[in-house]
């Protein structure tokens, strides 16, 4: 048997309600290590082409890792995968708390589903068995009150990943949520499990198959050494200590430009709404995960909403999305919002950007009458707030807005597809692009769309306002000066490289981003003792950073099979065509031949051809020849685009 991992793939067939498992060598776990990585080469294996998200074919997997949901910081996360209802494309989204535990605990480090139920559903892995329980009386519930009357069954420890109204109604930014607050969200995945009507996956029975690592001695020395790091590094002590990260739009935002109005302003008369001082008005819980000291997911409660309060924990994205994108100063609202997002299952950064171009294309008088009524002004909370519900439930116009910002638009005509602030059918973060290259680079290569945690922020390096400590740890990946935040340089394309691909690496394996190199507590070479602590392997660095390739090498090629190529690779024209005004980053815009130049140079780092596909040779030589069909057929595959 493996240290850290078992080994094992549950397969999960909901139509037949079948299951059975298979046990792949570690050759296998040394070339794809788990979440995201793992779940693509399946994808691409067993998905035929050009099929719809909503297919009984589409799958959706739950990855842990060779390492993940082991008693070491940063190891409490897992991913879910599968083919996105909003890009057409492959879908991953990464989520922390308890349920990454429990996942590793399960006997199984993967979990995929096939098919689909003919009716509601709820699929039980309880002590490396699988039980299929009808979900008929869940129907409707909320997300919270799902967790209740899961737990009532099956026990206060077992952990509850599930969908709620949204999920249920296929709005295409539907999230599945796990013990109330932790998203797997931006990618549609609650989507994918409601068309096949499975409303929550239970791990029930407590800790029925605890890994064993390899060095237990060594994993402790990492904690305690991690632990005593916390206070010596800025970062991760501004995570560490109330409010958390969620408090970035007054301490950084203002320093890269602020996203107000679905960008097409940059400063807002209630920012102070947003101090640190704000928040902590309000009643903060630290929810944190297993064996991490670092605690940096709070819940931030509303003073006056009505809900469940078990549902406020608050990621960093949602502050800005919710907020000043919406023009709301109101951070109350904006924390109710927030729960309301968990409640009903919606990624509350999709919802938000969907909402910001609803109101800027009537504020333009794009929209028909009928549909303008309905949408509220930029700053009004309250309607915003009913507005919400409407989208979950697919009532009136939510029925339209459920399916996201770029077809949402397209109802309107080419004018209106403007103001659809996405990436491949994916929203946009609230962090400014013109102002961050790096962060531009990455909204626009990475084939899962836009993330804000694609990779280190510019402002971490910019000349002027970076932390003091931020090439301590680069310099290993040889980035080794600093850079201006807007700069858009060959350079900055080399250090973005660096950056992606070590952020990819820690998807792969399922390690936090909030713990890990380079600007935070775990140094790369802190990365790799991880590795050999769970897993026994010899490894280094090299190896660390050759998952991060794979990974993004594999979600390339699966997404060139689906035509998703480089004509896709682009921002919104917004941010070609229209300057940054005010704060401190007026006139900061992306030139666009400079910007596609800058792709093409990443595209031929990276080995990949002009469409942004990897070559033959960078396949062989990441260990992906097992993906694929043969070489005549992959050439070809290259020829057709």
């Amino acid at each position: 048997m493996p240290y850290g991992f078992s080994g094992n793939i549950l397969h999960v067939d909901l139509g037949k309600q079948a299951w059975w498992t298979e046990q792949r060598d570690e050759r296998f776990w040394r070339i794809y290590g788990g979440g995201g990585l793992a779940a693509a080469h399946i994808l691409l294996r067993e998905l035929p082409p050009g099929i719809s998200p909503y297919s009984p074919k589409n799958m959706v997997i739950f990855a842990s890792s060779i390492i993940g949901g082991n008693p070491a910081p940063g190891l409490a996360r897992f991913s879910t995968c599968t083919k996105s209802p909003l890009t057409g494309g492959i879908g991953e989204t990464r989520t922390e708390g308890p349920w990454g535990r429990a996942l590793k605990c399960s006997g199984f480090d993967l979990i995929v589903l096939r098919g689909s139920s003919a009716e509601p559903v709820t699929v039980v892995i309880d002590r490396g068995e699988v039980r299929f329980a009808s979900a008929q009386s869940l129907r409707g519930m909320t997300v919270g009150k799902t967790a209740d009357r899961l737990k009532e069954t099956w026990g206060d420890d077992a952990q509850v990943a599930a969908v709620g109204p949204a999920g249920e109604n296929l709005v295409r930014f539907a999230s599945i949520v796990t013990e109330r607050c932790y998203q797997a969200s931006r990618m549609g995945a609650g989507a994918v499990l409601g068309a096949k009507k499975v409303k929550a996956v239970v791990l029930a029975g407590g800790e029925p198959f605890p890994p064993q690592p390899y060095d237990e001695n060594a994993l402790c020395s990492l904690r305690e050494a991690f632990a005593q790091r916390i206070q010596n590094n800025d970062l991760t002590r501004w995570q560490h200590e109330p409010p958390g990260f969620s408090c970035w739009v007054h301490l950084h935002g203002l320093d890269a430009a602020l996203c107000v109005h679905n960008y097409s302003e940059s400063e807002h008369p209630m920012v102070e709404s947003y101090s640190k001082e704000a928040f902590l008005s309000h009643e903060i819980t630290e929810l944190g995960c297993p064996y991490c000291p670092l605690r940096c997911i709070k819940a931030v409660h509303p003073n006056t909403a009505e809900g469940d309060r078990r549902a406020d924990g608050i990621h960093q994205e949602a502050s800005g999305t919710l907020g000043l994108n919406l023009g709301i100063g109101d951070l109350e609202a904006v924390l109710t919002a927030n729960r309301w997002c968990n409640e009903y299952g919606m990624d509350p950064v999709s919802l938000g950007f969907t909402i910001s171009c609803a109101m800027e294309l009537k504020q333009k008088q794009l929209l028909p009458q009928e549909i303008a009524e309905e949408i509220p002004e930029f700053g009004d909370a309250g309607g915003v707030n009913a507005l919400i519900r409407r989208i979950a439930y697919r009532e009136k116009a939510g029925d339209k807005l459920a399916e996201g910002s770029l077809r949402f638009s397209r109802l309107f005509g080419k004018e209106a597809a403007y103001y659809a602030m996405q990436v491949k059918g994916l929203e946009l973060v609230p962090f400014e692009p013109r102002s961050q290259t790096n962060l531009a680079l990455g909204y626009a290569a990475a084939p899962i769309g836009p993330r804000y945690d694609i990779c280190e922020h510019d402002w971490d390096f910019d000349t002027e306002v970076g932390w003091e400590h931020t090439l301590e740890l680069s310099r290993t990946l040889g980035i080794l000066d600093r850079i201006a935040m807007n700069e858009l340089s060959p350079g900055k394309v080399r250090n973005f490289k660096a950056l992606f691909t070590l952020w990819s690496a820690a998807d792969a394996l399922n390690l936090c981003i909030f713990a890990s190199a380079p600007t935070r507590a775990l140094s790369l070479e802190d990365m790799s003792k991880l590795v050999h602590a769970v897993t026994g392997w010899e490894t280094s660095s090299w190896e660390i950073m050759r998952f991060g390739e794979r990974r993004i090498h594999l979600m390339r090629y699966f997404n060139a099979r689906e035509g998703i190529t480089a004509e896709f690779d682009r921002l919104p024209d917004r941010f070609y065509q229209e300057q940054i005004r005010g704060a401190n980053r007026t006139g900061d815009v992306l030139d666009e031949r400079d910007f596609s130049r800058a792709i093409k140079t990443f595209y031929a780092m990276m080995g990949w051809d002009n469409e942004g596909i990897p070559t033959y040779e960078t396949m062989i030589d990441a260990h992906l020849e097992d993906d694929l069909p043969d070489p005549e057929g992959s050439i070809s595959l290259y020829q057709q685009k």
